[in-house]
């Protein structure tokens, strides 16, 4: 049975800087361990958002969908975070049985780096047990999106919590919502 979030918040993202940045602030609050579940249709922006994560940890390689791959590792290096490695699955071919065969659950929660999965449902039953940040990418017309976090745990309540903070701030709206 899956938790019912303790905070969730909506980021309207006008473009696909909004996007980036949103990547930008996160990257900048993460500190090893942590659990992104990413889901939405295809071209909603998670992996343009993943890749927005590897540039602000200081990855010179720039993620591609890993569609084809299941997982890829970037390594992070400088910066406040930096150093961080960014674990990227993609699951969009994958069914919950075949995860078992991937090995994700050695990547859950290592200190070295974040783990973020792409069309994540199949592994729920994996990463659901633990703390982690859903971002569910949706379309809102042209270049827009509306990006809706959800914190699933106690860790994940902090971080959106901190997230939304410093996103309002960047807007210049303070920290009301």
């Amino acid at each position: 049975m899956r938790a019912k979030p303790a905070l969730s918040s909506i980021f309207k993202s006008g473009r696909p800087e909004d996007t980036l940045r949103l990547a930008r602030l996160l990257a900048g609050l993460l500190t090893g361990g942590e659990v992104l579940s990413l889901k939405g249709m295809i071209g909603a922006g998670k992996t343009f958002f993943v890749k927005g994560l590897a540039a602000a940890l200081g990855s010179g390689v720039s993620p591609v969908s890993a569609s084809f791959n299941l997982m890829r590792t970037y390594r992070g290096s400088g910066g406040r975070s930096g150093g961080l490695n960014i674990y990227h699955f993609d699951l969009f071919r994958i069914s919950p049985e075949e995860v078992r065969n991937i090995g994700m659950e050695d990547y859950l929660g290592l200190k070295d780096g974040v783990t973020a999965i792409e069309w994540a449902s199949p592994a729920e039953h994996l990463y659901g047990r633990g703390d982690h940040l859903e971002l569910d990418f949706e379309l809102a017309g042209g270049d827009s999106r509306e990006i809706k976090a959800s914190a699933r745990g106690p860790g994940a309540a902090v971080l959106l919590g901190r997230l939304r903070e410093k996103w309002l701030k960047e807007s210049g709206r303070g920290s009301k919502a």
